[in-house]
């Protein structure tokens, strides 16, 4: 049976990968927001300007947590590594 819970040490899934996703959907919303400003309020620069680096920031800063997940600890941020061998290599890495 999967284990699907996120408070273990052995559920495979890096703590980061979370912190990625959430500033991914903060991005989204970010943007969200600077889309409809700039239709909405053409006139108020330092709000679209405001908005467009936030979202900008949080998708970059997502991208590159997701790219030092993969490359650095060649963790997938996406799916759990639950086999024996990953669980033991993360330990020893990241936990030492």
């Amino acid at each position: 049976m999967a284990n699907h819970s996120i408070r273990r040490s052995g559920h495979g899934n890096h703590w980061m990968g979370l912190v990625a996703f959430v500033l991914l959907m903060v991005g989204g919303a970010f943007s969200a927001l600077w889309v409809i400003t700039l239709a909405d309020l053409p006139d108020n620069k330092p709000t679209n300007i405001t908005y467009g680096v936030l979202a900008l920031g949080c998708l970059i800063f997502s991208a590159m947590i997701f790219t030092f997940l993969v490359r650095r600890l060649h963790h997938s941020p996406v799916m759990p590594d639950n086999t024996p061998d990953e669980i033991a290599r993360y330990l020893a890495k990241v936990r030492p």
